[in-house]
């Protein structure tokens, strides 16, 4: 698998139709497996201007998370997402994103401010979970970083949603597997005994 994702590599990034937000993610993902690339990093670093990536909240925010899984902190791209944080943002995967972005930058710094809007999803929470199971994982990742108590409603939502084995697509299926891999007790698994 990760053959197959290098070998899309191109100059340090990946050409896609979003290649911020592709890169980040890929970046992320090769540093889960011990794999940092330099030439991805400054290919990353290189596009931030005016302390953001494309003025826009998402790519900003996957370049944070890639850059704090690679151990780089990055406060203007903190400080940007902190000062423009408002309610046009008030969306569960937007705030999610941006909270795990805090969280793997400067948990501390970014306290108060985690806190505050890690209560704000769980109150948007229908039942377990945030409508979409692509949305619900990514606020179930930033509420398990946050280290948030009240988790367990959301991941029995989570495997509620699972049909033979999968939650319907590749995106959710994938970011599903990811919640399920480091939820702390699920039951039957291996940590609970």
């Amino acid at each position: 698998m990760v053959e197959l994702l290098l070998s899309k590599k191109k100059d340090g990034f990946w050409e896609t139709e979003k290649p911020v937000l592709d890169t980040s993610r890929a970046c992320s993902a090769l540093a889960g497996c011990g794999i940092i690339y330099s030439d991805t990093i400054n290919w990353i670093l290189e596009r931030q201007e005016d302390g953001n990536w494309n003025n826009n909240e998402i790519d900003t925010s996957y370049a944070l998370i890639a850059l704090g899984d690679a151990s780089i902190k990055n406060e203007p791209g903190c400080e940007w997402l902190r000062r423009n944080y408002g309610e046009k943002w008030e969306y569960a995967g937007t705030t999610s994103l941006i909270i795990t972005a805090l969280l793997k930058q400067n948990k501390t710094k970014y306290g108060e401010f985690i806190k505050d809007r890690s209560g704000w999803l769980l109150s948007r929470r229908q039942s377990g979970g945030w409508i979409y199971v692509a949305t619900s994982n990514l606020a179930i990742q930033a509420l398990m970083l946050a280290e948030e108590n009240d988790i367990m409603p959301s991941i029995q939502w989570l495997l509620g949603k699972q049909d033979n084995g999968n939650w319907g697509d590749i995106t959710s299926t994938s970011l599903s597997l990811i919640s399920l891999r480091i939820y702390p007790v699920l039951p039957n698994s291996s940590t609970s005994e």
